[in-house]
């Protein structure tokens, strides 16, 4: 199952579309769990058995004392040592995969209101606002849902691999049953001609025990070896799972990202302030006309389109030339008087 991190497209940003191609796999791998694809060898084959098989006491060395041949016991007894080590709590298992049950229906349930709500707030808009908001409410219930799929998946993991112990258990039991079926009859018949024998019949019949429970321990070897495969197996499912997950966690988290600051440049923008409505139409103070029809120059504070407000008023400079009506007006002529000497 593929747990890379989704890889950014041309903007550098995750590739948002890939939520619902990964709830996909996510469900594949709840169906590959409840489906049992992961179980090996012939433990696919065995017979299934309820987690209770694994409070059994049952002890098929047992048999033997019925039989009156419990002397021999402690030489096969290797054959139930597995048995003490698989059984276990069924009840522990039940609770925890209930748990995980119940918190995957929550998440599914919260996935399919907030799913109806954003159809219902955004039935009556349009254009570009309209389809944004759908697509990214959709990827938000789709994340949602991958956290229930994981629970869920999780729930069926432990119930999985209770079931699995158990039927282990179970083909455990069996095998040593059957051991003890074949070891009966020699040993029964050694002990009857073990007085004429003066007990070389027990000699040559121990042995003969011996090598038969021997051989059932290799077949219960092979069970446990398919065990510790098919749970490694499972354990890789819950892992991809998991691996998926976190993938969902991260592109929700971008969308979360990309909800508050608006855009991809990173910068929060309030839709309520003109800097949002008219960022697009900043344009340079020599640019504005006032209402002489000359141009204003207004510092560095930009004059902004739109918003039904003035430019920021800045005092005017003092021309340096003398405007053309100046230019027209007579200028009075200095008079000096004059001496009698200066007339002369």
């Amino acid at each position: 199952m593929v747990t890379t991190l989704p890889r950014p497209d041309a903007a550098g940003t995750p590739d948002v579309g890939r939520i619902a191609a990964l709830l996909a796999e996510l469900r594949a791998a709840g169906a590959a769990v409840e489906g049992e694809e992961w179980l090996a060898g012939g433990l696919a084959g065995d017979p299934d058995a309820p987690l209770t098989a694994l409070t059994s006491s049952e002890r098929p060395l047992s048999a033997l004392d019925s039989a009156g041949v419990g002397f021999l016991t402690p030489m096969i007894s290797f054959l139930e040592e597995p048995l003490d080590r698989l059984r276990g709590d069924p009840d522990a298992v039940s609770a925890g995969a209930a748990e995980f049950a119940a918190a995957g229906r929550e998440a599914t349930s919260v996935a399919d209101d907030y799913r109806s709500t954003v159809g219902a707030e955004t039935s009556g808009w349009s254009g570009r606002a309209a389809s944004d908001y759908v697509k990214a409410g959709t990827e938000l219930a789709d994340g949602v849902l991958s956290i229930a799929e994981t629970s869920l998946t999780s729930a069926k993991a432990l119930i999985a691999a209770g079931e699995m112990v158990a039927k282990v258990v179970a083909a455990v039991t069996g095998h040593v049953a059957e051991a003890v079926a074949k070891i009966t009859p020699v040993i029964t018949e050694a002990l009857a001609a073990a007085p004429a024998t003066f007990g070389h019949s027990l000699a040559v019949a121990i042995p003969r025990c011996v090598e038969i429970a021997v051989d059932y321990a290799g077949r219960i070897a092979a069970k446990l070896a398919e065990l510790l495969t098919s749970g490694e197996n499972l354990i890789k499912l819950v892992e991809g799972a998991l691996g998926v997950l976190k993938v969902v966690k991260e592109v929700v988290k971008f969308i979360g990202e990309q909800s508050r600051t608006g855009g991809s440049t990173g910068e929060p923008v309030d839709p309520a302030t003109p800097e949002a409505t008219d960022k697009a139409t900043d344009l340079p103070a020599t640019a504005q006309p006032t209402a002489a029809g000359r141009p204003a120059t207004v510092g560095t504070a930009p004059a902004r389109l739109g918003t039904g407000q003035p430019a920021a008023a800045q005092p005017e400079r003092t021309p340096a030339q003398p405007s053309a009506a100046a230019s027209t007006t007579p200028q009075p002529v200095a008079v000096h008087p004059t001496t009698p000497e200066e007339s002369a």
